[in-house]
């Protein structure tokens, strides 16, 4: 009922912002005051002063969002660097930095009218000319989410309107902190320093300002006085960097950190037991999925069959079960289960070594073959699990090679173009927009080398460009049948919804309970 009840909600809001995107009585979105933030407890009031201690992965890029690669970057930055529009804990779309916007698809252009009164940290004003030259910045990258944009105006002081050269429903989106091509920097400081420079030093509109960045050791930043949503609570954020995770839970124990996310099943089992902390399951995670090399016809996984078999071979449940602990759900999309984008009709490809044996042997390989297994190491439990589908592969008669890769290897096959060969264990958030996940896929920028039929380009095609959210859905649902049952482009296994774990002397923060650890300015320490 709940799933069905967050279903209605989402719809709802997707009607009512299409039901005006006309060209004759385009509809606008109300704007919040500022970002939602939970209501303070009547018992406490907020106090201020204090640092914020957490945890980051190394980053790629903190300033320049046209080289950020994958949620890493852009949530490391976004204490600092604040997009146009962010999800709200009902993954509705809120503005941010901008106030409303209004879609045409007749037209084919987006308005979105800004926040007056905000400045960069630099002094600069953000308006509508700073807006354009950030759109335009983007765009000149060759990133896929602003691919359709054919130009950006400055309609006045604090209006900007983005001409499409095809209408896509999915540019708001993209301009919110689900992504990176609606963080804004300062124009000026990137201008006059130059796009390396700005990569590491982030110049924003947001609560924090950039203090430095201490390679394999710490991010810092300090309060905004200027704030434009209020003077924060907090007086500084830091962001360490530990050389793994088992490090990272010892200075959190050790009370040398407020927060630390991306808890390892077991140690979330017992820091559950403990119950000194505040423990927040988050509404989304990383979903991991494995896709073959496809793009020559001499490769095995270029044949329907073999990918399938890969799927029929990895037992889903037991990974789940013996790594999540009852913490991952089983999935086989992108979509965030319970919204408007996941597809419950999907059959997927139940664990089946039979089936799996029978369809490689179909497929001209009886005795099996030999490949790779590449994925990001992240720890120790990502080892683990590529070790236990090793096994898995096995039994079928695949024998598999890991090759585990650093961030800057994995980004090059992830963001850079770079391909692959054999499987890539992919890896990204679960998206409330499914066309967002599959955005470079389509384009050819992401995973180059998987399976990306014509069939499903055509589809997403018409998907971006449903004018209205019924007709979207109908298509986005369709595209995720291509992709898991006709096709089997990826081999899903399950949503990593990581517990975060909080010190209690931490409050208003609504870190982890908001979509991409978003962290409320009102944030304070007790």
């Amino acid at each position: 009922m709940k799933k069905l009840l967050v279903l209605l909600v989402v719809l709802l809001v997707f009607t009512l912002v299409f039901a005006g995107c006309k060209s004759t009585a385009p509809a606008t979105t109300t704007p919040p005051a500022s970002p939602t933030t939970k209501a303070t407890s009547p018992t406490l009031t907020p106090k201020s002063g204090g640092t914020f201690q957490g945890g980051i992965s190394e980053p790629y890029s903190l300033g320049y969002p046209g080289t950020m690669t994958g949620q890493t970057d852009g949530q490391t930055s976004s204490q600092g660097l604040e997009t146009l529009f962010i999800f709200d804990k009902q993954y509705n779309l809120v503005p941010l930095l901008a106030t409303g916007y209004t879609t045409d698809p007749v037209g084919k252009t987006i308005t979105i009218t800004l926040r007056k009164g905000v400045k960069f940290h630099d002094g600069t004003d953000f308006n509508a000319t700073a807006c354009k030259w950030n759109l335009d910045e983007y765009r000149s990258g060759g990133r896929p989410e602003l691919k359709s944009v054919a130009s950006v105006d400055v309609v006045d002081d604090y209006t900007v309107r983005i001409n499409l050269s095809k209408f896509d429903n999915t540019i708001v989106n993209s301009l919110s902190n689900g992504a990176d091509a609606g963080r804004m920097i300062s124009p000026a400081a990137c201008t006059k320093n130059g796009k390396a420079w700005a990569e590491k030093n982030p110049v924003g509109t947001g609560p924090y300002i950039f203090v430095s960045w201490e390679k394999d050791v710490a991010v810092k930043w300090k309060r905004n006085d200027n704030y434009w949503g209020g003077k924060p609570y907090i007086d500084a954020i830091v962001q360490n960097r530990s050389a793994d995770a088992t490090v990272a839970l010892m200075d959190f124990k050790a009370g040398n950190r407020d927060v630390t996310a991306g808890v390892a099943p077991t140690d979330a089992k017992t820091l559950e037991k403990e119950g000194k902390y505040l423990m927040i399951i988050p509404p989304q995670g990383q979903v991991p999925a494995l896709a073959g090399f496809a793009g020559d016809p001499g490769s095995p996984f270029s044949k329907l069959e073999v990918r399938q078999a890969l799927s029929y071979a990895i037992d889903v449940k037991s990974l789940s079960d013996g790594f999540g602990l009852g913490y991952y759900i089983i999935q086989n999309q992108w979509a965030v289960p319970g919204t408007w984008g996941y597809n419950t009709s999907l059959a997927g490809y139940p664990f089946s070594l039979q089936k799996a044996k029978d369809l490689l042997t179909k497929a001209g390989y009886p005795s099996g073959f030999k490949t790779t297994l590449s994925f990001y190491n992240t720890g120790q439990i990502q080892v683990d699990e590529s070790t236990a589908m090793q096994s898995m592969l096995k039994a079928v008669g695949i024998e598999v090679t890991l090759n585990p890769l650093l961030r800057p290897g994995f980004a090059d096959i992830a963001s850079n173009s770079k391909g692959f060969t054999g499987i890539v264990r992919q890896q990204g958030f679960s998206s409330p927009d499914p066309l967002l996940k599959y955005a470079g896929v389509a384009a050819g920028q992401e995973f180059t080398g998987m399976l990306v039929p014509q069939e499903f380009k055509d589809v997403y095609a018409q998907a971006v460009a449903a004018p209205d959210a019924v007709s979207k859905q109908k298509l986005v649902w369709q595209l995720e049948s291509l992709a898991v049952d006709k096709y089997c482009m990826q081999t899903f296994l399950y949503m990593q919804p990581s517990p975060i774990f909080k010190n209690k002397r931490l409050h208003d923060d609504l870190y982890g309970e908001m979509p991409f650890y978003y962290m409320s300015p009102k944030a304070w320490l007790e």
